[in-house]
């Protein structure tokens, strides 16, 4: 996977930080009570937005090495990992944030100028589908991780209303 290396590299140096952050609270208050505040924190994640827009659309190379849905199977499996792997460090409590309407965020709109400054309907489904296989990841942890609390945030349709 040469060209998710950046994703790769970002998600690993951040759960590098949480390890770190693990043997610092557990220096602290003690393995007992650190494994309790732990298995009780919500964790919060969010992949996709510049994912697809900037690394996937502006990069050539990587739309030329992935189509748009091996991209969305690849960053779901980034995805689908560190989730596990918070898992494993204790972590039970997840919440993973879906794409936004990403055709229709400022920068997007702006770039289309040419069709009025409408949202870029292309990026709108990506998101869509996108939110529809983290939907399924999601199901499959909760179903095979034993005492995971895991769900999806989808700001899609309310930001969709909105705009």
């Amino acid at each position: 996977m040469p060209n998710g290396l950046a994703v790769c590299n970002t998600s690993w140096k951040e759960m590098e930080y949480y390890k770190e952050y693990q043997e610092t609270l557990r220096g602290y208050i003690g393995n007992e009570k650190a494994n309790e505040v732990l298995g009780e924190a919500l964790y919060l994640i969010s992949i996709g937005t510049n994912d697809f827009l900037e690394n996937y659309y502006i990069l050539p190379k990587r739309s030329s090495e992935y189509s748009v849905e091996e991209y969305q199977i690849f960053l779901a499996g980034i995805a689908e990992n560190f989730i596990t792997e918070l898992y494993q460090l204790g972590a039970r409590k997840i919440c993973i944030s879906g794409l936004p309407p990403m055709g229709c965020l400022p920068l997007e709109r702006t770039t289309n100028m040419f069709n009025g400054s409408d949202c870029v309907e292309e990026y709108n489904d990506v998101a869509k589908d996108f939110n529809g296989q983290l939907q399924e990841m999601v199901m499959k942890l909760n179903k095979e991780l034993p005492g995971i609390q895991l769900v999806l945030s989808s700001p899609y349709d309310i930001l969709l209303e909105t705009i």
